[in-house]
């Protein structure tokens, strides 16, 4: 019995020895894990966002800061993870919207930079952001191919071309459009890509196009070409520019005498201060948008409830973008789980990673569908300004 109990402990640690060698090189092998605490998640996330609140494009940036400022007061309400944005004006030049792109990325380390405002601005700071891997997310660029330069660019702004061609068969149905002349800026990217969507909209509609005048961005005076315009008796005018050169084209056609001439345009046709400083000329315009006013899906009524009642005025779909994109990229940093101790660079992947994870959202825009270039596919809708308004083209 002595010599059974003084041997047992021998054996048992033995057996334990054993037991410790095998759990050791098990360890050292990597197949077994010890746990380890969770790394605790940041509580603020730093965000850059660059429009033009100054410029020939300014007209459409009030309703995309409102969309901003709403959403990120919203979400930072909400007391879990606060975002931190810092807003930058790029004077509506592809120099200052490089400037403010290297800032964000490197003096002020923003994980994600919202903006520019148009298409020239991206493809001229765009890369910047691609080459040193920081998510973009733009809300109000339509210009075809934009999410080309790099994975790491993303939109919830729908490309012109996506809905253009609605908009040439609402015309011919609605307003028997039969001729048409067109005018575009020529040396910007978003209205050249929207004036070959057109044409190609309007031959594939068997819609006669009688010619094409060409305007510059800052052009003031548009008389020598409607004056070409209107010898050429055509029932409507398809315009493909920026807002300020819009609001022109349209104020001068009506004093030249195009008085039955009708119109037909693009985004810069939805922007609320674009119906605002374009006044009577526009009565009976007609464009393709992917958000509309009076949209009946829950979130977008509770959007303009909102809006209307901070700022007293109507929001437009760039508002509506914004406030979706903000939304969007909430959701990704959450999921994204972005540790404190983790580095910028680390950081920026994963949330680019998490954005690229988001195939589907239900927003103010209704149900979003993101491709594979990171582009959003939405209803949308056909729209007329009616006393001042915009309406559902009927």
């Amino acid at each position: 019995m002595f010599l059974r109990h003084s041997s047992s402990p021998v054996h048992g640690f033995k057996r334990a020895s054993r037991a410790g060698a095998v759990l050791a090189s098990l360890l050292l092998a990597g197949a077994v894990a010890l746990p380890v605490a969770a790394q605790e998640t940041i509580t603020t996330a730093k965000l850059g966002a660059v429009y033009a609140f100054s410029g020939p494009v300014a007209i459409y940036s009030t309703t995309i800061k409102n969309g901003l400022d709403m959403a990120v007061a919203e979400l930072n309400a909400k007391g879990d993870l606060k975002i931190d944005l810092v807003l930058e004006d790029d004077r509506s030049t592809k120099d200052d919207a490089i400037n403010v792109y290297q800032k964000f990325i490197q003096r002020d380390q923003a994980l994600l930079i919202f903006g520019p405002l148009i298409g020239g601005q991206v493809f001229a700071a765009g890369p910047l952001a691609q080459r040193a891997k920081v998510p973009v997310m733009l809300t109000s660029v339509a210009t075809p191919g934009v999410t080309l330069i790099g994975d790491h660019i993303f939109r919830t702004s729908v490309e012109s071309a996506a809905i253009i061609p609605a908009t040439v068969k609402t015309a011919k149905d609605l307003l028997k459009t039969a001729r048409v002349a067109q005018i575009y800026t020529n040396d910007d990217q978003f209205s050249v890509g929207e004036f070959k969507a057109y044409e190609a909209a309007l031959k594939a509609n068997g819609i006669q196009i009688a010619g094409a005048e060409t305007v510059r961005t800052g052009d003031v005076d548009f008389s020598a070409q409607l004056t070409k315009i209107k010898a050429m008796n055509v029932d409507t005018l398809v315009v493909s520019s920026q807002g300020q050169e819009v609001v022109g084209i349209l104020t001068q056609a009506r004093k030249l005498g195009l008085d039955k001439v009708r119109f037909i345009g693009g985004n810069a046709f939805n922007a609320a201060g674009v119906v605002k400083e374009a006044g009577a000329a526009m009565e009976g315009a007609l464009s393709a948008t992917p958000w509309f006013l009076a949209m009946e899906h829950p979130k977008n009524v509770e959007f303009v409830k909102k809006y209307r009642d901070k700022y007293k005025s109507e929001p437009d779909w760039l508002a509506a973008q914004t406030y979706d994109a903000v939304y969007i990229v909430k959701q990704a940093l959450l999921a994204a789980k972005i540790g404190k101790d983790d580095s910028v660079a680390v950081a920026r992947t994963k949330l680019r990673d998490s954005l690229a994870a988001i195939k589907t959202y239900d927003g103010v825009l209704g149900k979003i569908e993101f491709d594979e270039k990171r582009d959003p596919r939405v209803a949308g809708a056909v729209i007329k300004v009616e006393s001042g308004k915009h309406v559902i083209a009927k």
